[in-house]
């Protein structure tokens, strides 16, 4: 069974991948690995984690950190997808009269 630090050092191993991961677009990886690390953190603190505060409140501010980067990368992918809804949206408008007037 690993160590509390070892769980540690495994979500914050996950949270880098997890940016990696958003910024390869790599979507579907992202959900599941975020589900997996949460589960990890829940793991970690069902009972107070064997590790010197300190070495707990940075790794803990890292994560934050780093989920303020994978939020924004979730945030302009959204926009995105809604861009290309959009332009989808027009195109299928603009078929639709051709196909009308032919």
């Amino acid at each position: 069974m690993p160590s509390d630090l070892q769980r540690l050092d495994s979500i914050l191993a996950d949270t880098e991948k997890l940016i990696q991961l958003a910024q390869e677009g790599e979507w579907d990886t992202v959900v599941k690995l975020e589900k997996a690390r949460d589960t990890d953190i829940q793991h970690l603190f069902e009972t107070p984690p064997d590790i010197e505060a300190v070495v707990l409140a940075e790794a803990i501010q890292l994560v934050l950190d780093k989920n303020k980067i994978l939020t924004q990368f979730l945030l302009s992918q959204r926009d995105s997808l809604r861009m290309e809804m959009s332009q989808a949206g027009h195109a299928h408008k603009a078929i639709n009269a051709y196909l009308t007037t032919g």
